[in-house]
């Protein structure tokens, strides 16, 4: 499997722990010493305080993502991704629409999210 469908993959398996309400298995996504940066609040590091910021966005009713890659490229055992996602809530209706960044890192046979970056595309 080339970079671009192992990290297409890696998204889906975030999207399958979202859809479960599960975000210890979001962090899980993610590599050993991550940052998330969401838009209006400061950078989180770690997997224990990203489960905690997924867990609020399961808790804003968030049941569901869709992320479309737009772009992949690999640079070692590190690659850059771009692309939209949309977060949908119950009965499927669009929450938010995104764009983002990530930087991947390989550890082991696994991508895992290094900079998870995003920003809402919604009218505050």
């Amino acid at each position: 499997m080339d970079t671009l469908e192992e990290i297409k993959s890696a998204n889906k398996m975030l999207g399958d722990f979202l859809k479960a309400g599960d975000p210890q298995g979001i962090s899980e996504c993610y590599s050993a010493k991550p940052k998330l940066m969401a838009p209006n609040m400061k950078a989180i590091k770690g997997k224990k305080a990203i489960a905690k910021f997924w867990q609020g966005i399961l808790d804003m009713g968030v049941k569901s993502v869709s992320l479309r890659t737009l772009e992949v490229e690999k640079l070692g055992r590190t690659a850059i991704e771009t692309g939209v996602a949309t977060l949908k809530g119950t009965k499927g209706k669009v929450i938010d629409n995104l764009d983002y960044v990530v930087v991947w890192k390989k550890e082991g046979k696994n991508w895992k999210m290094y900079w998870d970056i995003f920003n809402s595309n919604s009218p505050t």
